[in-house]
């Protein structure tokens, strides 16, 4: 599929988890790391997505493996 697919996509579906662009590793869930494959998802919102996020679920109870990181 290589002329009909992008090497580096610059976008992706929500709630579809295409971890080619990038996972939270355990134990390793930063707002710094996910900001790498999180603009790809959520464009400029990212920032505050992680604010109400971390309003939100202070303990972060509710992760995935590209859930939004809380901003600390």
């Amino acid at each position: 599929m290589p002329p009909y697919v992008s090497r580096n996509p610059r976008g992706a579906y929500l709630n579809y988890r295409d971890l080619d662009l990038g996972v939270n590793e355990e134990g390793n869930m930063s707002y710094r790391n996910a900001s790498l494959w999180g603009a790809a998802y959520f464009k400029g919102n990212f920032r505050s997505l992680s604010q109400v996020k971390t309003d939100a679920d202070p303990t972060n109870f509710f992760r995935n493996e590209q859930s939004i990181p809380l901003l600390f």
